[in-house]
């Protein structure tokens, strides 16, 4: 067993794994801007490297298309499973949180929401969205972030079906002498330390990957580099999303996102070539091969090299 082999192992050892988190990641970053579709034994085939059986991919499929994350198409005794309009729009919104290649810039507006009239179960799956998306929690009727677009969120607030009971406001940044108020503010409505001690468990666990890949040659070969990368992926992707993405001016001191997205970015553009070329390899549609991907794969991280 190879030195990449035994780190893989590790990572899995590390902690439980969700089949419909795990799927979805795979979806989001191998097959989003590849068309979104592919075969039920493709996919067996791909998570079976990280020692996930064919029982294991079916069940998850069962509940993802249940949950209205992928929709299924029978051709002959085949399945084939592709993201939803709904599940594409949930992975493009993840897209833009995980493949970041630095914090937002800020100009020093606040986007606020207060909601008026909702029904208390539909008002706590709406904050639930828009925490996902980066608000805190003022009060419970008052929702703020720095990092939004106001015409993004009123397009969430539409499909959500909610926009008339939210009323958006734009305010600037405090006078100088209330900063450190809102610093403990920030804090406590972001629970910030709790985030960041996410980012340093990522660390750890990724970090001796890199020495690995350096030395690697021929062992990092398209298969493992496939698994390492879903992996890396889906490691990431439970800590960002989490991360409300607050400028470097509202961040703690010793904040670790900058140092995890650098260390995501650095193993990423030594893997992505070969998990390419395995996904190519190793899946199939309903018209036969994978389309090449898109421009916006070649976008992530700020810039991704083309397969030679």
């Amino acid at each position: 067993m190879s030195k990449l082999d035994n780190f893989l192992q590790q990572a899995l050892n590390a902690g439980s794994i969700s089949g419909t988190s795990l799927i979805i990641s795979l979806y989001g970053d191998a097959l989003l801007h590849r068309g979104g579709e592919v075969w039920l034994g493709s996919l067996a085939t791909q998570l079976e490297g990280l020692g996930f059986g064919e029982r294991f991919v079916r069940t998850s499929l069962f509940r993802l298309n249940k949950e209205g994350w992928l929709e299924v198409e029978r051709v002959g005794r085949r399945s084939y499973y592709r993201l939803t309009e709904s599940g594409r729009r949930q992975a493009r919104r993840a897209e833009s949180k995980i493949y970041r290649a630095a914090q937002p810039e800020w100009d020093g507006k606040w986007l606020l929401l207060l909601s008026e009239g909702l029904e208390k179960n539909r008002m706590l799956q709406v904050k639930k969205e828009l925490m996902w998306q980066g608000f805190g929690t003022l009060t419970p009727n008052l929702m703020a972030s720095p990092s939004q677009r106001m015409a993004e969120v009123q397009s969430f607030l539409h499909e959500s079906g909610v926009a008339e009971n939210v009323i958006c406001f734009e305010a600037t940044a405090p006078l100088p002498l209330s900063h450190s108020a809102l610093k403990s503010r920030v804090e406590s409505c972001w629970q910030l330390s709790d985030k960041n001690a996410l980012y340093g468990e990522f660390i750890d666990t990724f970090r001796p990957l890199l020495p690995l890949l350096r030395e690697a040659g021929d062992e990092l070969t398209p298969a493992r580099s496939f698994n390492l990368q879903l992996l890396l992926i889906h490691f990431y992707r439970r800590v960002v999303l989490k991360d409300p993405l607050l400028p470097d001016e509202l961040l703690p001191p010793h904040w670790l996102g900058q140092s995890a997205r650098q260390l995501c970015i650095n193993i990423y553009q030594r893997t992505a070539p070969g998990a390419l070329t395995w996904v190519s390899a190793n899946s199939e549609t309903t018209v036969g091969e994978l389309p090449p991907p898109g421009s916006g794969w070649f976008q992530r991280f700020g810039g991704l090299q083309p397969p030679e």
